[in-house]
Protein backbone atom coordinates (compact mmCIF):
# COMPACT_ATOMS: atom_id res chain seq x y z
CA UNK A 1 0.00 0.00 0.00
CA UNK A 2 1.28 3.62 -1.13
CA UNK A 3 -0.29 6.88 -0.39
CA UNK A 4 2.73 9.15 -0.56
CA UNK A 5 5.49 9.06 -3.34
CA UNK A 6 8.59 6.92 -1.98
CA UNK A 7 10.71 9.31 0.09
CA UNK A 8 14.36 10.22 -1.14
CA UNK A 9 17.23 7.79 0.01
CA UNK A 10 19.13 8.99 3.34
CA UNK A 11 22.64 8.26 4.48
CA UNK A 12 23.18 4.35 5.75
CA UNK A 13 23.15 4.40 8.98
CA UNK A 14 24.91 0.95 9.18
CA UNK A 15 25.87 -0.50 12.86
CA UNK A 16 27.15 1.51 15.78
CA UNK A 17 28.02 1.37 19.45
CA UNK A 18 25.40 2.42 21.85
CA UNK A 19 23.73 4.76 21.49
CA UNK A 20 24.61 4.99 17.68
CA UNK A 21 23.02 8.08 15.66
CA UNK A 22 23.08 9.32 12.11
CA UNK A 23 22.57 12.95 10.32
CA UNK A 24 19.45 12.31 8.28
CA UNK A 25 20.12 15.20 5.42
CA UNK A 26 17.17 17.39 4.79
CA UNK A 27 15.24 16.44 7.48
CA UNK A 28 16.39 18.84 10.50
CA UNK A 29 16.73 15.72 12.62
CA UNK A 30 19.16 13.77 14.71
CA UNK A 31 18.19 10.32 15.76
CA UNK A 32 19.60 8.26 18.11
CA UNK A 33 18.90 4.24 19.11
CA UNK A 34 18.99 3.82 22.61
CA UNK A 35 19.51 0.15 24.03
CA UNK A 36 20.01 0.18 27.84
CA UNK A 37 17.99 0.86 30.69
CA UNK A 38 19.76 3.35 31.94
CA UNK A 39 18.99 5.27 28.44
CA UNK A 40 15.22 4.97 29.13
CA UNK A 41 15.46 6.28 32.44
CA UNK A 42 17.22 8.91 32.08
CA UNK A 43 15.22 10.30 29.32
CA UNK A 44 12.43 10.48 31.55
CA UNK A 45 12.28 14.73 31.64
CA UNK A 46 12.44 14.51 28.06
CA UNK A 47 10.18 12.13 27.64
CA UNK A 48 7.58 14.24 29.76
CA UNK A 49 8.17 16.96 28.14
CA UNK A 50 7.21 15.77 24.87
CA UNK A 51 4.34 13.78 25.85
CA UNK A 52 2.52 16.93 26.78
CA UNK A 53 3.55 18.27 23.35
CA UNK A 54 2.14 15.24 21.50
CA UNK A 55 -1.42 15.80 20.38
CA UNK A 56 -2.71 12.23 19.47
CA UNK A 57 -0.84 10.45 22.28
CA UNK A 58 -2.73 8.38 24.93
CA UNK A 59 -1.52 7.82 28.59
CA UNK A 60 -0.34 4.81 27.52
CA UNK A 61 2.84 6.43 25.30
CA UNK A 62 3.75 8.12 28.59
CA UNK A 63 6.84 7.06 29.77
CA UNK A 64 5.36 6.15 33.75
CA UNK A 65 3.52 4.03 31.71
CA UNK A 66 6.11 2.02 29.17
CA UNK A 67 9.14 2.27 32.04
CA UNK A 68 6.96 0.09 34.14
CA UNK A 69 5.76 -1.99 32.00
CA UNK A 70 9.75 -2.15 30.30
CA UNK A 71 10.66 -2.77 34.20
CA UNK A 72 8.10 -5.89 35.03
CA UNK A 73 7.96 -7.14 31.27
CA UNK A 74 11.22 -6.64 29.19
CA UNK A 75 13.11 -9.35 30.11
CA UNK A 76 13.67 -11.43 26.81
CA UNK A 77 13.43 -8.18 24.31
CA UNK A 78 16.21 -6.19 23.36
CA UNK A 79 15.28 -2.04 23.84
CA UNK A 80 15.14 -0.28 20.08
CA UNK A 81 14.37 3.22 21.80
CA UNK A 82 14.56 5.62 18.35
CA UNK A 83 14.82 9.39 19.43
CA UNK A 84 15.02 12.22 17.32
CA UNK A 85 15.85 15.34 17.63
CA UNK A 86 15.82 18.63 15.97
CA UNK A 87 18.82 21.17 15.35
CA UNK A 88 19.04 22.66 18.43
CA UNK A 89 18.90 19.11 20.43
CA UNK A 90 15.27 19.58 21.07
CA UNK A 91 13.32 15.76 21.62
CA UNK A 92 10.82 15.91 18.85
CA UNK A 93 10.07 12.08 18.15
CA UNK A 94 10.36 8.88 20.13
CA UNK A 95 9.66 5.11 18.26
CA UNK A 96 9.75 3.20 21.81
CA UNK A 97 10.50 -0.25 19.90
CA UNK A 98 12.03 -3.52 21.22
CA UNK A 99 13.49 -6.34 19.20
CA UNK A 100 12.32 -10.01 20.36
CA UNK A 101 14.48 -13.10 19.04
CA UNK A 102 13.24 -16.49 18.32
CA UNK A 103 15.05 -19.07 16.81
CA UNK A 104 16.54 -16.82 14.09
CA UNK A 105 13.57 -14.51 13.46
CA UNK A 106 13.28 -11.17 14.87
CA UNK A 107 10.40 -9.11 15.53
CA UNK A 108 10.58 -5.44 15.97
CA UNK A 109 7.21 -4.68 19.02
CA UNK A 110 6.30 -1.53 20.50
CA UNK A 111 7.46 -1.72 24.22
CA UNK A 112 4.18 -2.21 26.23
CA UNK A 113 2.62 -4.96 23.67
CA UNK A 114 0.20 -7.24 25.41
CA UNK A 115 -0.97 -5.58 28.31
CA UNK A 116 -1.06 -2.32 26.62
CA UNK A 117 -4.53 -1.25 24.67
CA UNK A 118 -3.19 1.58 23.03
CA UNK A 119 0.67 1.76 21.26
CA UNK A 120 2.15 4.27 19.39
CA UNK A 121 4.78 6.79 18.56
CA UNK A 122 5.22 10.11 20.07
CA UNK A 123 5.76 13.29 17.21
CA UNK A 124 6.14 17.25 18.63
CA UNK A 125 3.12 19.22 17.36
CA UNK A 126 4.36 20.88 14.28
CA UNK A 127 7.04 18.44 13.35
CA UNK A 128 5.10 15.17 11.76
CA UNK A 129 6.89 15.21 8.45
CA UNK A 130 10.43 15.11 9.98
CA UNK A 131 9.72 12.57 13.04
CA UNK A 132 7.71 10.12 10.00
CA UNK A 133 10.60 10.59 7.54
CA UNK A 134 13.62 10.24 9.71
CA UNK A 135 11.65 7.38 11.55
CA UNK A 136 11.15 5.30 8.40
CA UNK A 137 14.68 5.71 7.48
CA UNK A 138 15.39 4.46 11.24
CA UNK A 139 13.26 1.75 10.98
CA UNK A 140 15.31 0.29 7.82
CA UNK A 141 18.56 1.02 9.64
CA UNK A 142 17.89 -0.91 12.58
CA UNK A 143 19.15 -4.48 12.30
CA UNK A 144 18.30 -8.25 13.20
CA UNK A 145 14.31 -7.80 12.34
CA UNK A 146 12.29 -9.27 9.82
CA UNK A 147 9.18 -7.99 10.61
CA UNK A 148 8.05 -4.85 12.97
CA UNK A 149 4.59 -6.19 13.85
CA UNK A 150 3.21 -3.09 15.40
CA UNK A 151 -0.25 -3.82 17.23
CA UNK A 152 -2.80 -1.34 18.93
CA UNK A 153 -3.13 1.80 16.85
CA UNK A 154 -5.69 3.47 17.07
CA UNK A 155 -7.24 5.14 13.82
CA UNK A 156 -5.32 8.11 13.99
CA UNK A 157 -2.10 7.03 15.66
CA UNK A 158 1.27 8.44 14.68
CA UNK A 159 2.64 4.95 13.42
CA UNK A 160 0.51 5.12 10.19
CA UNK A 161 3.04 7.76 9.23
CA UNK A 162 5.68 6.03 9.42
CA UNK A 163 3.48 3.23 7.43
CA UNK A 164 2.94 6.21 4.61
CA UNK A 165 6.75 6.25 4.11
CA UNK A 166 7.60 2.67 4.47
CA UNK A 167 9.41 1.54 1.06
CA UNK A 168 9.06 -2.40 1.75
CA UNK A 169 6.09 -4.88 1.84
CA UNK A 170 3.88 -3.73 4.39
CA UNK A 171 -0.14 -4.85 5.68
CA UNK A 172 -2.81 -3.82 8.61
CA UNK A 173 -5.33 -5.84 9.75
CA UNK A 174 -8.12 -5.21 12.13
CA UNK A 175 -7.17 -5.90 16.22
CA UNK A 176 -10.10 -4.66 18.78
CA UNK A 177 -12.47 -2.85 19.42
CA UNK A 178 -12.41 0.11 22.29
CA UNK A 179 -16.20 1.09 23.07
CA UNK A 180 -16.23 4.68 24.04
CA UNK A 181 -19.11 6.69 26.26
CA UNK A 182 -19.81 10.51 25.71
CA UNK A 183 -19.09 12.36 28.63
CA UNK A 184 -22.12 14.19 29.29
CA UNK A 185 -23.80 14.53 32.67
CA UNK A 186 -25.37 11.60 34.57
CA UNK A 187 -28.74 12.51 33.96
CA UNK A 188 -28.34 13.44 30.01
CA UNK A 189 -26.52 9.95 29.22
CA UNK A 190 -28.89 7.51 30.72
CA UNK A 191 -31.74 9.08 28.81
CA UNK A 192 -29.90 8.08 26.01
CA UNK A 193 -29.77 4.68 27.27
CA UNK A 194 -32.58 1.77 27.60
CA UNK A 195 -35.44 1.92 29.93
CA UNK A 196 -34.17 -1.27 31.81
CA UNK A 197 -30.20 0.16 32.30
CA UNK A 198 -31.70 3.44 33.16
CA UNK A 199 -33.69 1.94 36.07
CA UNK A 200 -31.23 -0.51 37.25
CA UNK A 201 -27.98 2.45 37.04
CA UNK A 202 -30.27 4.88 38.72
CA UNK A 203 -30.95 2.20 41.58
CA UNK A 204 -27.38 1.11 42.43
CA UNK A 205 -26.42 5.03 42.34
CA UNK A 206 -29.18 5.64 45.11
CA UNK A 207 -28.26 2.49 47.24
CA UNK A 208 -24.74 3.80 47.66
CA UNK A 209 -25.56 7.01 48.24
CA UNK A 210 -27.90 5.81 50.98
CA UNK A 211 -25.26 3.64 52.05
CA UNK A 212 -22.77 6.37 52.66
CA UNK A 213 -20.32 5.01 50.06
CA UNK A 214 -18.24 8.25 49.12
CA UNK A 215 -15.96 8.08 46.33
CA UNK A 216 -12.04 9.69 46.36
CA UNK A 217 -9.02 9.77 43.72
CA UNK A 218 -6.35 8.81 45.45
CA UNK A 219 -3.33 10.98 46.36
CA UNK A 220 0.35 10.18 45.32
CA UNK A 221 1.20 9.37 48.87
CA UNK A 222 -1.19 6.32 48.67
CA UNK A 223 -1.12 5.48 45.21
CA UNK A 224 1.25 2.27 46.25
CA UNK A 225 -1.55 0.79 48.49
CA UNK A 226 -4.27 1.76 46.80
CA UNK A 227 -3.35 -0.19 43.84
CA UNK A 228 -2.36 -3.21 45.72
CA UNK A 229 -5.91 -2.83 47.00
CA UNK A 230 -7.01 -2.66 43.38
CA UNK A 231 -5.27 -5.80 42.36
CA UNK A 232 -6.65 -7.42 45.03
CA UNK A 233 -10.64 -6.84 44.31
CA UNK A 234 -9.58 -7.18 40.56
CA UNK A 235 -9.32 -11.02 41.53
CA UNK A 236 -11.67 -11.37 43.70
CA UNK A 237 -14.33 -9.91 41.45
CA UNK A 238 -13.55 -12.85 39.04
CA UNK A 239 -13.54 -15.64 41.26
CA UNK A 240 -15.19 -18.47 39.93
CA UNK A 241 -15.09 -16.71 36.27
CA UNK A 242 -12.49 -17.00 33.59
CA UNK A 243 -9.54 -14.12 34.53
CA UNK A 244 -7.15 -13.91 32.57
CA UNK A 245 -3.78 -15.98 33.96
CA UNK A 246 -1.66 -13.09 33.71
CA UNK A 247 -3.26 -10.91 36.49
CA UNK A 248 -3.07 -13.22 39.01
CA UNK A 249 0.64 -13.23 38.77
CA UNK A 250 2.93 -11.11 41.24
CA UNK A 251 4.58 -9.31 37.86
CA UNK A 252 1.18 -8.05 36.89
CA UNK A 253 0.40 -6.71 40.49
CA UNK A 254 4.13 -4.71 40.18
CA UNK A 255 3.06 -2.91 36.69
CA UNK A 256 0.01 -1.59 38.40
CA UNK A 257 1.43 -0.40 41.52
CA UNK A 258 4.61 0.62 39.76
CA UNK A 259 2.63 2.43 36.86
CA UNK A 260 -0.08 3.67 39.52
CA UNK A 261 2.61 5.17 41.55
CA UNK A 262 4.05 7.26 38.78
CA UNK A 263 1.73 8.14 36.56
CA UNK A 264 -0.38 9.65 39.41
CA UNK A 265 2.69 11.88 40.41
CA UNK A 266 2.93 12.43 36.72
CA UNK A 267 -0.81 13.63 36.50
CA UNK A 268 -1.49 11.57 33.53
CA UNK A 269 -3.77 8.40 35.70
CA UNK A 270 -4.84 7.76 39.41
CA UNK A 271 -6.84 5.22 41.16
CA UNK A 272 -10.49 6.02 42.34
CA UNK A 273 -12.41 4.13 45.40
CA UNK A 274 -15.75 3.57 46.82
CA UNK A 275 -15.62 3.58 50.16
CA UNK A 276 -17.95 1.85 52.87
CA UNK A 277 -17.79 1.50 56.56
CA UNK A 278 -14.13 1.81 56.50
CA UNK A 279 -12.90 -0.28 53.56
CA UNK A 280 -12.86 0.14 49.99
CA UNK A 281 -15.42 -2.09 48.14
CA UNK A 282 -14.79 -1.03 44.39
CA UNK A 283 -11.93 0.45 42.89
CA UNK A 284 -10.66 1.68 38.88
CA UNK A 285 -7.55 2.57 37.85
CA UNK A 286 -8.22 5.94 35.18
CA UNK A 287 -6.21 7.64 32.89
CA UNK A 288 -6.38 10.77 31.57
CA UNK A 289 -5.82 11.71 28.30
CA UNK A 290 -5.59 15.02 26.60
CA UNK A 291 -9.73 14.66 25.55
CA UNK A 292 -10.72 12.05 27.67
CA UNK A 293 -10.68 9.39 30.12
CA UNK A 294 -9.68 6.01 29.94
CA UNK A 295 -10.57 3.35 32.31
CA UNK A 296 -7.98 0.34 33.16
CA UNK A 297 -7.98 -2.27 35.73
CA UNK A 298 -11.15 -2.39 37.85
CA UNK A 299 -12.21 -4.11 40.61
CA UNK A 300 -15.04 -4.80 43.24
CA UNK A 301 -15.61 -6.89 46.25
CA UNK A 302 -18.07 -9.87 46.81
CA UNK A 303 -20.31 -8.01 48.79
CA UNK A 304 -20.57 -4.59 46.56
CA UNK A 305 -20.92 -6.96 43.71
CA UNK A 306 -24.33 -9.36 44.87
CA UNK A 307 -25.65 -5.55 46.66
CA UNK A 308 -24.59 -3.03 43.43
CA UNK A 309 -24.37 -3.32 39.67
CA UNK A 310 -21.41 -2.19 40.02
CA UNK A 311 -20.60 -1.53 36.38
CA UNK A 312 -22.57 1.53 36.36
CA UNK A 313 -21.36 2.60 39.31
CA UNK A 314 -17.83 2.60 37.87
CA UNK A 315 -18.55 4.04 34.62
CA UNK A 316 -20.77 6.45 36.39
CA UNK A 317 -17.71 7.57 38.51
CA UNK A 318 -15.61 7.60 35.12
CA UNK A 319 -18.43 9.89 33.28
CA UNK A 320 -18.06 11.99 36.45
CA UNK A 321 -14.60 12.33 36.25
CA UNK A 322 -13.88 13.58 32.98
CA UNK A 323 -16.77 16.14 33.15
CA UNK A 324 -15.26 17.82 35.80
CA UNK A 325 -11.59 17.70 33.83
CA UNK A 326 -13.39 18.99 30.60
CA UNK A 327 -12.70 15.96 28.85
CA UNK A 328 -15.24 14.55 25.63
CA UNK A 329 -15.44 11.03 26.55
CA UNK A 330 -15.16 8.21 28.76
CA UNK A 331 -12.72 4.90 26.75
CA UNK A 332 -13.40 1.64 28.23
CA UNK A 333 -10.77 0.12 26.25
CA UNK A 334 -10.31 -3.00 24.79
CA UNK A 335 -13.15 -5.26 25.06
CA UNK A 336 -16.46 -5.54 23.30
CA UNK A 337 -18.04 -7.06 26.48
CA UNK A 338 -21.96 -6.84 26.45
CA UNK A 339 -22.07 -4.28 29.57
CA UNK A 340 -19.83 -2.07 27.77
CA UNK A 341 -21.49 -1.81 24.81
CA UNK A 342 -24.79 -1.33 26.38
CA UNK A 343 -22.85 2.17 27.36
CA UNK A 344 -21.13 2.74 24.28
CA UNK A 345 -21.91 5.84 21.74
CA UNK A 346 -19.27 4.65 19.62
CA UNK A 347 -16.50 1.74 19.05
CA UNK A 348 -13.12 2.55 18.06
CA UNK A 349 -11.48 -0.05 16.12
CA UNK A 350 -6.91 -0.67 16.80
CA UNK A 351 -4.98 -2.45 14.00
CA UNK A 352 -2.11 -4.24 13.87
CA UNK A 353 0.30 -2.86 11.42
CA UNK A 354 2.94 -5.49 10.03
CA UNK A 355 6.32 -3.64 7.66
CA UNK A 356 8.56 -6.53 6.05
CA UNK A 357 12.15 -5.94 4.76
CA UNK A 358 12.13 -8.72 2.31
CA UNK A 359 8.26 -9.72 0.64
CA UNK A 360 9.44 -13.89 1.13
CA UNK A 361 9.47 -13.77 4.72
CA UNK A 362 7.24 -11.32 5.42
CA UNK A 363 4.63 -12.42 2.93
CA UNK A 364 3.50 -15.80 5.00
CA UNK A 365 3.15 -13.62 8.78
CA UNK A 366 1.26 -11.38 7.46
CA UNK A 367 -0.98 -13.48 6.06
CA UNK A 368 -1.22 -15.68 8.81
CA UNK A 369 -2.55 -12.81 10.61
CA UNK A 370 -4.80 -11.51 8.25
CA UNK A 371 -6.54 -15.17 7.71
CA UNK A 372 -6.71 -14.95 11.50
CA UNK A 373 -7.93 -11.63 11.76
CA UNK A 374 -11.01 -12.37 9.81
CA UNK A 375 -11.78 -15.56 11.17
CA UNK A 376 -12.07 -14.03 14.51
CA UNK A 377 -14.12 -11.39 13.47
CA UNK A 378 -16.57 -13.61 11.13
CA UNK A 379 -17.09 -15.91 14.38
CA UNK A 380 -17.57 -12.70 16.30
CA UNK A 381 -20.27 -11.50 13.70
CA UNK A 382 -23.84 -12.18 13.76
CA UNK A 383 -23.60 -14.00 10.30
CA UNK A 384 -21.67 -16.59 11.88
CA UNK A 385 -23.31 -20.49 12.26
CA UNK A 386 -23.72 -21.52 15.96
CA UNK A 387 -20.71 -24.34 14.98
CA UNK A 388 -17.95 -21.43 14.38
CA UNK A 389 -19.09 -19.70 17.22
CA UNK A 390 -19.13 -23.28 19.67
CA UNK A 391 -15.27 -23.78 17.67
CA UNK A 392 -14.22 -19.90 18.82
CA UNK A 393 -15.60 -20.41 22.40
CA UNK A 394 -13.44 -24.26 22.60
CA UNK A 395 -10.74 -22.32 21.38
CA UNK A 396 -10.83 -19.75 23.75
CA UNK A 397 -11.40 -22.65 26.71
CA UNK A 398 -8.63 -24.49 25.67
CA UNK A 399 -5.83 -20.83 25.53
CA UNK A 400 -7.18 -20.38 28.62
CA UNK A 401 -6.15 -23.39 30.24
CA UNK A 402 -2.71 -23.12 28.20
CA UNK A 403 -1.92 -19.64 29.27
CA UNK A 404 -3.09 -20.68 33.01
CA UNK A 405 -0.42 -23.73 32.96
CA UNK A 406 2.17 -21.56 31.46
CA UNK A 407 1.16 -18.60 34.01
CA UNK A 408 1.68 -21.33 37.35
CA UNK A 409 4.92 -22.46 35.68
CA UNK A 410 6.39 -19.27 35.70
CA UNK A 411 5.28 -18.19 38.77
CA UNK A 412 6.96 -21.10 41.03
CA UNK A 413 10.02 -20.58 38.83
CA UNK A 414 9.82 -17.03 40.26
CA UNK A 415 9.42 -18.76 43.84
CA UNK A 416 12.42 -20.96 43.46
CA UNK A 417 15.19 -18.92 41.42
Amino acid sequence: MRLHPAPSKLLKVGKKRRPHSDRLPGANALVDVLEDTQGFALIKDEWEDLYRCSADVTPFQSWAWLYSWWELYGEGYELRLITMRNDEGLLIGIIPLMLERRRGFGRLLFVGTGPTDYLDALVKDGWEEVVFEAGARALERIGSWSVADLQQLRPNATAWGFFRRWEGPGSYVRQDGCPVVEAKSWDELLVSRSTTLRSTARRSVRRAEADGVYRRIVSVADAEQAARRLVALHRESWQGRHIEPEHLTQRFESLIVAAARRMTAHGSGGISEFWRDGEVIISHFILFGRDHVETHTMGASQKALQRYQWSSLYIWDAVEVAGSRNKGYVDLLRGEEPYKLRWSSEIIPTHRLLLGRRRAVWAPYAGYHALRSKARWYAKSEDAPQWVKSARARYRKVRYKVAHYVSNKRGKADDHP
